[in-house]
């Protein structure tokens, strides 16, 4: 097993995995799951629409991960180049969409 076969296992792993999270911030209602070291300042009444958003945007990222993955080790690294794009791509819309989310609940960057 050489190391992309390694690294595209990690990499569904890792998507597997963000996903759970997503869905218990977004599911459990946990702010403090967030990452977010400014969750104390969401309002009281807001909290369900911060983790609903912190989940899904988390939940989104680790699905488009685990489906990257997968792509991967089913097309063999036909387009690897392609699929690494992507990756960097999905990675700063991520952060872009969490961002924004820190900015409109808690006004900080």
């Amino acid at each position: 097993m050489g190391f992309t076969e390694v690294f595209d296992l990690i990499i569904l792993g890792l998507g597997l995995a963000i996903t759970v999270y997503g869905l218990v911030v977004w599911i459990g209602k946990k702010p403090k799951l967030t990452l977010d070291y400014n969750w104390e300042k969401v309002k009281e009444e807001e909290i369900k629409s911060f983790t609903t958003a912190y989940g899904i945007s988390y939940s989104l990222m680790g699905v488009l991960m685990t489906l990257l993955a997968v792509s991967r080790i089913f097309f063999e690294g036909q387009y690897k180049g392609l699929i690494f794009i992507l990756y960097f791509i999905a990675y700063f819309i991520f952060m872009y969409v969490t961002k924004r989310i820190r900015r409109r609940f808690t006004g900080s960057d």
